[in-house]
């Protein structure tokens, strides 16, 4: 009689037995590549069409844990997470809905509006009022917009990290999605008048430290957190060049 041994991987998940196409412990798929375009570009697809699971689990995480749980998530521990494209889109409506019930500008309305004031005073071109009107109207779509750049700019930064472009696009699509529940909280506490209007800005951009610095700990501090600067600044440098070369481009057809 021969012995029929069941082949079986580990899940990433929760280390239980797969023998199926589906973790029987966790329910997570037992195979779980590694984040890349192919997989980003099917999120999308879920993302729109399907309702996921676990969105007050990852707010939850991302408030307590942040770098730990997103590198667990690129790690492959993916069942219990809402995924980071959904995310984000979510938490971006929620803070912008709130602030139009509430009567309020957010704080991504109030950069495209001072761009869009800077351009007008100095007779920059309608094309350019009105690509900025469009931001300033569309501004759910802001952080999406401007992600791959950051993430760019990231992954330059922690070029000999094992994280590859695709997987700095997650990293930043949950941190943005949390920095978005942070200024919904916070914003409607630091009103117009009041001088500490831009605090929620700020606890946004420690907020990005501080994942950064959970998700590369095994990085000494002082260069971790050069590293860190360093995208800030690849990212502003980009920024200013994208801008002028679409200024450059509209006042070229105007």
């Amino acid at each position: 009689v021969k012995e029929i041994v069941e082949s079986y991987m580990n899940c990433k998940n929760c280390n239980g037995a797969c023998r199926e196409n589906y973790c029987s412990l966790c329910g997570q798929k037992s195979s779980v590549n590694r984040i890349d375009l192919s997989y980003l570009l099917t999120e999308v697809a879920s993302s729109i069409f399907q309702v996921d699971r676990g969105f007050l689990y990852t707010i939850k995480e991302l408030l307590f844990r942040p770098g730990h749980s997103i590198r667990e998530f690129l790690l492959g521990k993916r069942v219990k997470h809402y995924k980071p494209v959904g995310f984000l889109l979510i938490t971006s409506t929620i803070y912008v809905f709130s602030a139009y019930l509430m009567e309020r500008n957010t704080f991504i309305y109030d950069l495209a509006l001072g761009f869009e004031e800077g351009a007008i005073d100095a007779d920059s071109g309608s094309e350019i009022e009105s690509s900025l009107g469009w931001l300033s109207k569309y501004q759910v779509y802001i952080p999406l917009l401007i992600l791959p750049l950051f993430s760019f700019s990231s992954y330059i930064a922690f070029i000999r990290s094992e994280y590859n472009y695709f997987e700095h696009l997650v990293i930043n699509f949950y941190i943005t999605g949390q920095q978005m529940i942070i200024y919904w909280l916070f914003g409607f506490l630091f009103f117009k008048e009041n001088v500490f209007m831009v605090t929620p800005i700020f606890i946004g951009i420690a907020y990005n430290f501080w994942s950064y610095s959970q998700i590369f700990d095994h990085i000494r501090a002082p260069a971790r957190f050069g590293k860190i600067i360093l995208s800030y600044a690849y990212f502003i440098g980009g920024l200013l060049v994208a801008a002028f070369i679409c200024i450059g481009i509209l006042k070229a057809f105007s």
